[in-house]
């Protein structure tokens, strides 16, 4: 059986937690569920449910919040809730559809990176009647499409992932695709911008196409300011090891790097203190979620995915008028406003008028689509397999 937890400390702790590289809970109390996962844990806990008033039918899975029923989300996510990162952003948006619809209940289980783990605890949650399997986890490909053949009367969506041209699956799998290498890309524009070396690095979790084009675009957005920007990446094999990646920061710091994107999640408290412990002035790029707070001095722009906006907004069509069979849910900085890597002041300070008009150009060529950043798997150029982000030429996505 799992534990279910609330989270209780407040805010200003995680400016501690930065500093201290002690991992702990900080966020707001709240009233939904959110649950630790083990390897081994299978079962799917009760959770409590609100009325609501909408009358509202999802599609091909036939499930309904209509008056009086509340509509049962389970989400499931690699990270905790309060990560500060991939999986806090994904809880975020389940919290604003909540908000909006009372009608509307999650269940979230976090810390599951096992697939035998994810298929045992999404097949617990469809057991008993959950309507939406929504799994923030682009590894678990394969889980997804065992629980939409096992289970074909409940809606299961995963991100991110795109599926190539001509793939077939069920009719109750969506796949969604949220396009957060495009805050890679800027972000890397920024930091080619901001480098005195001339050298950027990436720390990455672990190599699978949707986390692989991350560091990718980054290199990419760099080069489209300073086509002979130097980058250096590693994958770390973890999301959540600090000693990890500060060994691996202070290396790539020993290298010449002096801007490093962390394509990983709370591990990159150890690539911050790396940062701040270092001789020169270092900056790290966190991904996912607004991060500044952490450490100003050393924080140079978060690259955030805009994932709380794809978690509320796929909610709320499942709520809403549903899903259509094997539907394809697409964001990008075209349509998801929250996909960005700001300009914070310190920052803009350090920028010439030219490059501050540089930075703002391709920011908007990004979100008009006159910049094209590639994908993963899809199209030609591709950017899903380390180093392929090198080879492509930025005049040819839009540049310059």
């Amino acid at each position: 059986m799992r534990e279910s937890k609330s989270r209780w400390a407040p805010r200003w702790l995680l400016l501690l937690t930065a500093i201290t590289m002690v991992l702990a809970a900080c966020a707001g109390d709240t009233g939904e569920s959110t649950t630790t996962a083990e390897s081994t844990d299978t079962t799917a806990g009760s959770t409590d449910t609100t009325a609501g008033s909408t009358d509202t039918t999802a599609g091909s899975t036939d499930t309904t919040a209509a008056s009086g029923e509340s509509y049962q989300v389970a989400l499931i996510y690699p990270g905790t809730a309060d990560d500060l990162s991939w999986s806090n952003a994904w809880f975020d948006g389940a919290e604003v559809a909540m908000a909006a619809n009372p009608a509307i209940s999650v269940e979230s289980v976090e810390l599951l990176n096992d697939p035998a783990a994810v298929v045992q605890q999404g097949s617990a949650f469809a057991s008993e009647g959950f309507d939406l399997i929504l799994i923030a986890h682009g590894a678990m490909v394969e889980p997804a499409l065992t629980l939409a053949q096992q289970f074909p009367d409940t809606q299961i969506c995963l991100a991110p992932y795109n599926p190539a041209e001509g793939e077939e699956w069920p009719a109750n799998l969506c796949w969604i695709d949220v396009a957060q290498h495009n805050a890679n890309f800027i972000a890397g524009a920024l930091a080619a911008m901001v480098s005195e070396s001339g050298h950027i690095a990436s720390l990455n979790g672990f190599a699978f196409p949707g986390l692989t084009r991350q560091p990718e675009a980054f290199n990419l957005g760099a080069r489209c300011v300073n086509p002979d920007i130097t980058f250096t990446q590693q994958y770390i094999e973890t999301w959540t090891d600090t000693g990890i990646a500060k060994s691996a920061a202070q290396a790539q710091v020993a290298g010449g790097a002096d801007v490093i994107l962390s394509a990983t999640d709370s591990a990159v408290f150890g690539i911050i203190e790396a940062a701040a412990e270092a001789d020169g002035q270092v900056w790290v790029v966190p991904s996912y979620y607004e991060s500044q707070s952490l450490d100003p001095d050393h924080v140079m722009t978060s690259a955030i995915h805009g994932l709380a906006f794809a978690s509320t907004s796929i909610i709320e069509q499942g709520a809403g008028d549903g899903f259509e069979e094997s539907e394809f849910l697409d964001f990008d900085a075209v349509n998801d406003p929250e996909i960005n890597a700001p300009l914070y002041p310190n920052i803009q300070e350090m920028l010439s008028a030219d490059e501050l008009a540089q930075y703002e150009d391709i920011v908007a060529r990004v979100r008009s689509g006159e910049i094209t950043i590639p994908d993963e798997t899809v199209g030609d150029p591709t950017i899903g397999v380390e180093g392929s982000g090198a080879t492509i030429d930025p005049a040819s996505i839009g540049c310059g």
